[in-house]
């Protein structure tokens, strides 16, 4: 056989292919990588857009409660706080805080609780306390303050390992519904 047929007929060498497969690999582990990262956002952005439809959700319902019903602790607890939202399953492990505090007294100083002093109506819901748990109260909110401040916080254990937090605060005076 003439020298120049030989010559196109040699393969490639067991170095060049080993560096392709090389190649070939990386590119591969480089793919599910950003795939394993972009689930992880994804996952993280539906995460983020269910609390705040829980946090809306929440919010709403006080918006159309009288101020007198803002302040009463019970009538919170029994028609707020132990209710779950349409949006919570989507959260893992989630604690909420809900904390009704004045805001402007009768007086017309304005309060900042906990550090003034004062007692809030303030109840948290987790996988063990369902239908929420009192850590404070004031039986006289309502008539003591001009004003209330209705905080929520949400707090869960992201997919990810992460704790996130979001929060919605609003301020409710006595012309409020019903009042």
């Amino acid at each position: 056989m003439p020298f120049h047929l030989k010559h196109n007929l040699r393969a490639f060498s067991l170095v060049e292919v080993c560096v392709a497969i090389a190649v070939c690999a990386l590119f591969g582990a480089a793919a599910f990588a950003t795939n394993q990262r972009l689930l992880y956002s994804l996952a993280s952005q539906r995460e983020t857009a269910a609390a705040t439809m829980m946090l809306q959700e929440r919010m709403e319902t006080f918006r159309g409660l009288s101020y007198s019903n803002v302040g009463d602790k019970t009538f919170v607890k029994n028609n707020l706080v132990s209710n779950a939202t349409n949006s919570e399953a989507a959260l893992p492990n989630l604690t909420e805080t809900i904390t009704i505090s004045g805001y402007l007294t009768t007086a017309g100083t304005v309060g900042n609780y906990p550090t003034d002093g004062t007692h809030a109506n303030q109840w948290i819901r987790d996988s063990s306390h369902t239908t929420g748990q009192e850590q404070d109260h004031s039986d006289t909110l309502a008539t003591d303050n001009n004003l209330l401040k209705v905080n929520i916080l949400l707090s869960w254990k992201s997919k990810d390992g992460r704790t996130r937090t979001r929060s919605l605060s609003s301020v409710f005076g006595k012309g409020n519904i019903g009042s």
